[in-house]
């Protein structure tokens, strides 16, 4: 996958992307990652959320907005249609088209969830959030169930990993996009789903965030490392669970959004019967 093209699912899915800040039984601090996959939903691993409390979820990237939403709504300024006609028109006759204006969204507020995966080594969990801005990017997962992963070979193609691992000396969370290519998949005895294992360096905080696969859907969510003898995570393998968990989870709590649907069927070439 060359550079443009990696830049390009970033800035596609950048806005999907949000923080969620917990507290921890053992009364420390720690971040984690999420991503939105429509209808206000997001997917993050289940170890970020169990047990703890959350303190906040917030998107750090913007979303684009119309000069319309802008002026009136978030800059709150009272101005005619005429007004921004005029506007659009010569923003349009400088730039050579009429740009979207950068939103920073506030903190989402919780309403439903987090709810996990009946089996409890299954490393995901799924919320639903109020009022989410609908210019916020939707993360399209892909449709490689785990008996499907076998038919294809994954080994060497690259992705993408998007997440918030803690930066020392920063003020605040950022979002941290890497690239990496795809080593193996397997199904590990602790947790019977297909996982991807990546070349990136595994990072406090990546979990939760989300795998895209340069094809443009979603490979995964991205789990705890696997390490052994109780060794930092740097120096275990950097795993990716993989869609059909996520599925699972987002049916049986009926979060599954209605675009990732049409999304499947689409792909799948399936065409629903109009009556």
């Amino acid at each position: 996958m060359d550079s443009n093209r990696a830049r390009m699912l970033y800035h596609q899915n950048a806005s999907a992307l949000a923080y969620i800040d917990v507290l921890k039984p053992d009364g420390n601090r720690g971040i984690g990652s999420a991503f939105h996959i429509g209808e206000g939903v997001f997917v993050t691993a289940r170890h970020v959320l169990e047990e703890n409390e959350i303190i906040e979820i917030k998107a750090t990237e913007p979303v684009g907005v119309s000069s319309t939403e802008y002026i009136r709504e978030i800059m709150k300024v009272d101005v005619t249609d005429e007004f921004i006609k005029q506007y659009d028109e010569t923003l349009s006759n400088v730039m050579g088209s009429v740009p979207l204006f950068k939103h920073y969204i506030e903190p989402l507020e919780l309403i439903n969830g987090p709810f996990f995966s009946d089996n409890k080594e299954i490393d995901v969990a799924v919320f639903k959030v109020k009022k989410i801005h609908p210019a916020t990017a939707i993360v399209k997962l892909g449709i490689h169930w785990d008996d499907w992963v076998y038919r294809k070979i994954w080994h060497l193609s690259d992705a993408i990993l998007l997440g918030y691992p803690p930066i020392p000396m920063a003020n605040e969370p950022l979002l941290v996009a890497a690239r990496a290519e795809i080593h193996t998949f397997f199904v590990p005895r602790h947790a019977p789903a297909v996982h991807f294992i990546l070349s990136a360096v595994p990072r406090g905080g990546f979990s939760g965030g989300v795998a895209i696969h340069e094809s443009g859907d979603a490979l995964g969510v991205i789990t705890s490392s696997f390490v052994q003898n109780s060794e930092p995570e740097q120096l275990g393998f950097f795993s990716v669970l993989s869609i059909e968990a996520i599925v699972k989870c987002l049916e049986k709590h009926k979060l599954y959004p209605e675009i990732q649907k049409e999304h499947h069927d689409k792909v799948l070439g399936i065409e629903k019967k109009q009556y």
